[in-house]
């Protein structure tokens, strides 16, 4: 065998094994969609029947229509919190899920008063666990008394939101522990805390929650969360898109490799293409086969 044909049938071979290999190893990164463990959220999109976007630009639905979770762990850009802020105004749904990343630069150029706090929300007595998985139980009447208990995970709290925009309370033996001690010292805020709020703004709402691991696949499930996350963005969850933003959470190389490998796939779905692909693939591999089988037989 040729050295030319060594090498070729070496590097289809490394192809298909790499394509196997990103189709079938799982993302074990958080918040990500192609992770199916704990900490993605691939059962909660279905859950939601929600699709995952990689941009905020040019969301594939009306936007009077259309819900936005974002989980800011990365910085926006300009550019982005600009189309957030289109999105908004024309009557679009933003739920910004967020404990200690980047979405009071959101707020901030939204000119919203309220914030995430940053410091992490214990609850000692209610809680399921331990104290980071503090239970909520007081809810606000827009909120349906189907919902009687929501269990947050390593959450934070929401600080300057008027009451009449809050959503739900964490207990009254709840506390933000400012300086990570884990005790409840003097000067550290004790609860009732907002853990959630819905804003008018412009012609849409900003939704605004201080727990994202809401979503993730281990904890939609528990005990009332998923109706909790479908209340809080209204009749829309039944009628309108949702979309979750993962453009702005941390990825590993094996997730950007799947979401370009997503990409191609959609792009070589299309029939007209896809007819044209085997179409080439065939004559090359006709020519091959031809000029392979007429040195052989000229030897002979």
């Amino acid at each position: 065998m040729k050295i030319q044909s060594v090498l070729i049938i070496t590097v289809l071979i490394t192809l298909v094994v790499s394509l196997m290999c990103i189709s079938l190893f799982p993302s074990v990164q958080d918040f990500m969609n192609y992770n199916t463990t704990w900490n993605g959220v691939r059962h909660s999109l279905n859950a939601l029947n929600a699709d995952a976007v990689d941009s905020v630009q040019n969301l594939p639905a009306p936007i009077n229509n259309s819900i936005l979770i974002t989980i800011p762990y990365m910085q926006y850009n300009n550019s982005d919190l600009e189309d957030l802020k289109t999105f908004v105004n024309n009557g679009g749904t933003l739920m910004v899920m967020d404990d200690y990343g980047f979405g009071n630069s959101i707020l901030e150029y939204l000119n919203v008063d309220c914030r995430f706090s940053g410091a992490v929300l214990l609850d000692p007595f209610f809680c399921y666990k331990n104290q980071l998985f503090p239970e909520i139980t007081d809810f606000s009447p827009s909120i349906s008394k189907d919902v009687k208990l929501v269990v947050m995970n390593h959450a934070t709290a929401l600080i300057n939101v008027a009451k009449s925009d809050v959503a739900a309370w964490s207990s009254s033996s709840s506390f933000l522990d400012t300086n990570d001690n884990g005790t409840l010292n003097k000067g550290e805020l004790q609860g009732p805390l907002p853990v959630a709020a819905r804003l008018n703004f412009g012609g849409g709402t900003i939704i605004l929650v201080s727990d994202p691991s809401l979503i993730i696949n281990s904890m939609l499930g528990r005990d009332n969360n998923l109706l909790f996350v479908t209340q809080l963005i209204g009749p829309k969850a039944q009628t309108g898109y949702v979309f979750v933003d993962t453009s702005h959470v941390v990825k590993l190389p094996m997730d950007i490799t799947k979401a370009k490998f997503a990409t191609f796939k959609q792009i070589l779905s299309q029939p007209y293409l896809l007819v044209g692909i085997v179409f080439i693939i065939f004559m090359f591999t006709s020519i091959y086969v031809l000029r392979t089988g007429g040195a052989i037989g000229r030897k002979s």
